[in-house]
C-alpha cells in the first residue's frame, strides 16, 4: 500500500490489489448499477478507525500506514467477500462495500465482524495499542440512490455510532440522527444568538417552610422558524459543535438577571434566580468571567444566582471543571446538582464540591415504601450539608407529607406551567394571583 499522504484516496479490492486508475466511488457506483439490474440491495460501510490519527502524532506517519494497512487486512481475511470494496476514505477511515446483501442485518452482521477484528490489540514495539473504531452503515436503495449520497449517510451514522455502546449505527433519515440536528441547528443558533432571539421561561420554586415562592428557574425555549421546539440539550450540543457556548450561556444568563432585574424593580418580587447548564460548560475558562460581568451589568447580589449543573460526571474527569466551580463558589455564586443520573457514591464526591443544593425527582414517593426512600434521601443530602429541591411533586398532599419529611423547597409543574416574563409577573407580581 502507497504510503499518500492524509487525504489520499486509493482503492483496494478484495483480492487485495490497488487500482490506481479506478477511485472508491467509480467502483462503488459500478456496483449501484449492477443491483440496479439484479434488484439485490448493497451496503456501505463507514468505519472511523479511532487511532491512526494518534499513532501518526506519536510514532509517525508510516507506523500509521502499517497500522492501518492491519486494518484493512484483517477486513479481507475476516469480514469481505470477493466482490466487496474496501477504500481508504482520509487518514482515519475507511469505507467499505458489501456489493450484494439480503437486507440491513447483513450488513449490521458484517459490522461486528467488523468491530470484532478491529478491537484486537496492535503491537507497536512492546507497546499495546486499541483501537476505538465506529461504524455507521447505509443501505441502497434505501437511504440513497448515488454513492456519495450513500456515503455522507454512512459517515453521519458513523458520527451516531460514536456515542452509542454499540459503537454501530444505520442511518436513519431526517433529524432523527442527533449529529444531522447539531448540523442543522448550529447556523441557526449563531442567527438566533445574534438577534437575542433566545426565549426564557420561569418556573416557580417553593420554600415549603415558609409556604411562598423564593425563586425560579429559567428555562431554555428556542422556537426555530423550520424545526419548531428544540430541546436545551440539543441548543447546547450545536453550540459546543459550533464553538460558541460562551455566546449561548452568556446570552442566557444576561436574559435571565435582566428578567430578574425587572421582577424585582417592576414587580416587587425579590427573588432567587435559578439557570440550568450542562456539566460539560464548566469546561469554558471564560465561565466565571461571563458569570461576574452579568451580575454587575445587572445588580444582582452572586447570592441570589443559582447555577444548576446537570451531567456532573465531567467533575470527575476534567480537572479544569471542578476549577472553574470554585471559582464560581468565589464569586458567592450559589451552586445546585441537577443530575438524576447521580449515583449515592457519587454524591459523596460531589458533597467534596461547593454544592449547596440537589435536586432530586420524588414522583415515586407516593406510598409507604417510597416515602421511606424519599426520607433515607433527603437526610442523606442534610448530612452531607446539601438542600433539597423536590421535583416531579404531583399535587398539594404530597407537597405537605414532602415537608413533614423535611424536603426544604418545592418545583413542580402542578402548580402550574413555566410562564413567560409577563405571564410570570402577572401570576405571581404584587396584585398578581
Amino acid at each position: 500500500m502507497s504510503e499518500g499522504g492524509p487525504s489520499e484516496l486509493q482503492i483496494v479490492l478484495s483480492d487485495g490489489s490497488a487500482s490506481e486508475d479506478t477511485s472508491f466511488l467509480e467502483g462503488l457506483r459500478r456496483r449501484i448499477e449492477e443491483r440496479r439490474a439484479d434488484g439485490r440491495d448493497l451496503a456501505v460501510l463507514l468505519i472511523e478507525c479511532g487511532v491512526i490519527g494518534r499513532i501518526d502524532g506519536v510514532w509517525g506517519y508510516r507506523v500509521g500506514d502499517a497500522a492501518r494497512s492491519r486494518f484493512v487486512a484483517g477486513l479481507h481475511a475476516g469480514v469481505l467477500r470477493p466482490g466487496d470494496l474496501v477504500g481508504e476514505m482520509g487518514r482515519d477511515d475507511l469505507a467499505c462495500v458489501l456489493s450484494a446483501v439480503e437486507g440491513p442485518a447483513v450488513a449490521l452482521l458484517a459490522a461486528e465482524k467488523s468491530l470484532r477484528e478491529m478491537n484486537a490489540p496492535l503491537w507497536l514495539g512492546e507497546d499495546e495499542i486499541y483501537a476505538r473504531p465506529a461504524i455507521g452503515i447505509a443501505m441502497w436503495p434505501e437511504h440513497g440512490d448515488d454513492a456519495e449520497t450513500l456515503l455522507q449517510r454512512a459517515k453521519s451514522a458513523c458520527a451516531a455510532a460514536r456515542h452509542l455502546p454499540s459503537r454501530i449505527a444505520v442511518h436513519s433519515g431526517g433529524l432523527d440522527n442527533p449529529e444531522a440536528r447539531r448540523l442543522l441547528y448550529e447556523n441557526r443558533l449563531r442567527t438566533a444568538v445574534a438577534e437575542d432571539a433566545l426565549e426564557l421561561v420561569f418556573q416557580p420554586q417553593y420554600d415549603l417552610r415558609l409556604g411562598q415562592i423564593m425563586g425560579a428557574e429559567s428555562l431554555l425555549r428556542w422556537r426555530d422558524a423550520a424545526q419548531g421546539l428544540v430541546p436545551a440539550t440539543d441548543a447546547f450540543a450545536a453550540a459546543e459543535a459550533a464553538g460558541m457556548v460562551t455566546q449561548l450561556v452568556s446570552s442566557l444568563l444576561n436574559r435571565a438577571l435582566r428578567n430578574c432585574s425587572e421582577f424585582r424593580y417592576n414587580a416587587g418580587l425579590d427573588l432567587r434566580i435559578a439557570v440550568n447548564f450542562p456539566g460539560r460548560t464548566l469546561l469554558q475558562k471564560a465561565l466565571a468571567d461571563i458569570v461576574e460581568r452579568a451580575l454587575s451589568t445587572w445588580g444582582l447580589r452572586a447570592g441570589r444566582l443559582m447555577i444548576e449543573i446537570a451531567e456532573t460526571s465531567v467533575l470527575e474527569s476534567e480537572l479544569v471543571a471542578a476549577e472553574t466551580l470554585g471559582r464560581l463558589k468565589e464569586l458567592g455564586v450559589k451552586l445546585s446538582i441537577d443530575d438524576a443520573g447521580a449515583s449515592v457514591a457519587s454524591l459523596f464526591w460531589l458533597a467534596m464540591l461547593p454544592f449547596q443544593e440537589i435536586k432530586i425527582d420524588l414522583s415515586a414517593a407516593r406510598d409507604a415504601a417510597g416515602e421511606r426512600i424519599a426520607r433515607s434521601l433527603i437526610e442523606l443530602a442534610h448530612h452531607l450539608k446539601l438542600e433539597v429541591v423536590a421535583i416531579g411533586v404531583a399535587d398539594e398532599p404530597a407537597a405537605a407529607r414532602l415537608k413533614e419529611l423535611g424536603c426544604d423547597t418545592l418545583q413542580a409543574d402542578y402548580k402550574g406551567p413555566a410562564l413567560d416574563p409577563a405571564g410570570f409577573v402577572a401570576r405571581f407580581g404584587l396584585g398578581g394571583g
